[in-house]
């Protein structure tokens, strides 16, 4: 009696980026993937194992349909894979897969201007977690490249939140060191799948106002006031203010502390948020982060 084949799938997570992750390993025919959005193509490379020794045997693409109104996240798609043959099989060989408990964030914008004080390129945007699991250990690269395409290298950060819920998003700001000459990059956001959700730290600090302005020298402002919702003292909170175009993309991103720094359960603080760069805002989030 023939002994049964094991496949390892790997997924691009739908993001195109060329970078696959360890989807899943199994001994069955066929596949039905539950971590898929809608309207995405998402590719796959098949492989059998054995003895640890990987054959590659092809390439899928899925393209989900669109996502009906009413509908969650968190599409279904069943696949079939490939029966391993004998003869030659053509396939695009797979890059070094990432841990397999990682998940690719979805980019949702990614926009860059020079600081007008110290001349660095300043990256801002905006990654959701698009999977059905919670993540933690939120991370944000950016690979450089020249006039050429030539990789000049690659830098890493963190989001504001780190842990994300199902469908949550988070703003991101990098700063690279001035360029000196045409700079090219991209962007790819990644986080580690959770059984359990951490408690998030923004949940005991309430913003109850904000307005925006722009004052007599030029700087726009977003003020407001928040509250301590909780039962402790607060005494290291960051208000975080993320700008958005008519086009719901990301303009800035705008670091501030509330006065008085340290605040009692019940207690008010207020805020005042500038920003230098600031074209074509036509809307703005708060979020206020404890340590």
């Amino acid at each position: 009696m023939p002994r049964s084949r094991t496949y390892r799938l790997y997924s691009d997570m739908g993001s195109g980026f060329g970078i696959y992750v360890l989807r899943a390993e199994t001994k069955e025919n066929s596949f039905v993937d539950t971590y898929l959005c809608p309207a995405i193509s998402y590719r796959y490379q098949v492989v059998a194992l054995d003895h640890e020794a990987e054959t590659p045997l092809a390439d899928l693409v899925i393209i989900t349909p669109p996502q009906p109104a009413s509908a969650s996240i968190g599409s279904r798609m069943l696949m079939t894979l490939p029966t391993p043959t004998h003869g030659p099989i053509t396939v695009t060989p797979a890059p070094t897969p990432l841990p397999p408990d990682t998940v690719i964030l979805g980019l949702l914008s990614a926009s860059d201007h020079i600081d007008e004080i110290e001349g660095h390129l300043i990256i801002v945007g905006e990654v959701r977690n698009d999977s059905s699991m919670s993540v933690s250990d939120a991370r944000v690269s950016l690979v450089l490249y020249d006039a050429q395409g030539v990789c000049q290298g690659e830098i890493e950060g963190k989001p504001v939140l780190s842990t994300l819920a199902p469908g949550e998003r988070t703003p991101f700001i990098l700063k690279v060191e001035p360029p000196s000459s045409e700079v090219h990059y991209s962007v790819r956001a990644t986080a580690r799948a959770k059984n359990e959700m951490r408690t998030s730290s923004t949940s005991v600090l309430h913003v109850l106002s904000t307005r925006r302005f722009e004052d007599d020298i030029g700087l726009y402002h977003v003020a407001g006031v928040v509250a301590n919702k909780g039962v402790r003292y607060i005494k290291q909170a960051r208000v975080v203010v993320v700008l958005y175009d008519r086009g719901d993309g990301v303009v800035n991103v705008g670091f501030g502390y509330p006065r008085p720094a340290v605040l009692a359960p019940g207690e008010r603080a207020e805020f005042d948020v500038t920003f230098t760069y600031y074209p074509k805002v036509v809307r703005h989030t708060v979020l206020v982060v404890t340590d």
